[in-house]
């Protein structure tokens, strides 16, 4: 009898062992997919905040070029606007540094003031665009 109950015990033992396991490899499935879904969504966004970088510093040297050819007053208002543009990259960088830090419980909260910097960056630009085009539209 009693070898019976501890076959049965061992038989327990070994099934609950087995389905606890099966267990785990599910939960590392599911906490590796998650990571990799989080490093691919940071990655995008972090490329996305890149190319506006990329797109900042090209309007920079670009209110450059014009700046050499204009007048005292319209040097000083593309140096106003080469700095705002320079404020919009440091809150970029900014940005670019939270998505870096960012861990599964933060990135909720991440990326939601990531999209919300990047709105209001691209907000800011379209107005900027339009000060420099009718400042040019001026000479």
């Amino acid at each position: 009898m009693k070898t019976r109950i501890f076959a049965i015990a061992s038989a327990l033992t070994v099934s609950f062992g087995l389905a606890s396991c099966g267990e785990k490899s599910t939960e590392n499935e599911e906490v590796i997919e998650v990571e990799v879904n989080l490093e691919e969504e940071k990655s995008e966004l972090r490329k996305e905040l890149e190319r506006i970088q990329a797109d900042i510093d090209k309007q920079i040297a670009e209110l450059e070029a014009k700046k050499e050819k204009a007048d005292a007053e319209m040097q000083a208002e593309i140096e106003e606007m080469q700095e705002e543009l320079r404020g919009e990259k440091s809150d970029l960088e900014k940005a670019m540094d939270d998505i870096q830090k960012a861990s599964e419980n933060t990135w909720s909260d991440v990326k939601k003031s990531v999209n919300k910097t990047t709105a209001e960056i691209e907000k800011e630009w379209k107005n900027l665009k339009g000060e420099v085009e009718k400042a040019f539209e001026k000479n």
